[in-house]
């Protein structure tokens, strides 16, 4: 499965090389007026947590992991998160991590993208990125935002260190019990940043294409 995905990425064009250490949002749906409206409509039936909706405009055979998850069952259960389906114990992670779900679909949806040569199109922006410089796969973090904050502590009340726009960064520990990520700049400064600002390379991202005319989600996933 790591053969393909590398696979994946050499497929995509190279935005990010190992000099660039920023990388600036990239949306090319509106070279399609067809796929454009498909997603806009798409994002309008997340909003609405219209999950009929949602498995129409994806593939019958739309893959969810490398493990074997795929289809619209699949999708489903992603996406409704039934508590019955989890250990006594573990009944009240449920509506955490459906929301969880919800929120990773709707911030792909909504983070750009990029056409390939065979006409897929691929989000988020950054997952169209190479790996940059020497930095593992894993440790790879895209700042999605302007003007983001690195504080010196991982709390909204940290003094800003300085200030993030779109940089490539290295990933160095979760901050559990937060909503911070500890990172280190390429100058070898670190700090942390609010998680929404943060996006790693093998995060969720989509692949869509037009089958019989009609685009589809043929891809969800995350990892390697």
């Amino acid at each position: 499965m790591r053969f393909l995905m590398i696979c994946l990425f050499l497929a995509l064009p190279s935005l990010v090389s190992a000099q660039t250490q920023t990388l600036p949002p990239v949306d090319e749906a509106e070279k399609d007026d067809s796929f454009a409206a498909y997603r806009e409509a798409l994002i309008t039936a997340v909003v609405a947590r219209d999950i009929e909706a949602i498995l129409k405009a994806s593939a019958p055979d739309i893959m969810l992991s490398f493990g074997g998850a795929e289809g619209r069952d699949a999708l489903r259960a992603f996406l409704e998160v039934n508590p019955e389906e989890f250990a006594p114990e573990q009944k009240h992670e449920a509506p955490a991590l459906r929301e969880r779900n919800w929120a990773e679909l709707e911030t792909v949806l909504r983070l750009g993208g990029m056409f390939r040569e065979d006409g897929t199109f691929v989000a988020p922006y950054t997952f169209a990125a190479e790996q940059p410089g020497d930095l593992d796969p894993f440790e790879v973090i895209f700042i999605t935002g302007d003007g983001v904050a690195l504080r010196d502590r991982p709390i909204r009340f940290g003094a800003v260190i300085t200030r993030l726009n779109y940089d490539v960064v290295r990933f160095r520990n979760w901050m559990t019990g937060t909503q911070f990520v500890e990172i280190e700049m390429a100058d070898g400064t670190g700090g942390f940043v609010q998680r929404d600002f943060a996006r790693f390379l093998l995060d969720y991202r989509a692949i869509f294409a037009k089958r019989d005319g009609a685009w589809v989600m043929t891809h969800f996933i995350a990892g390697d």
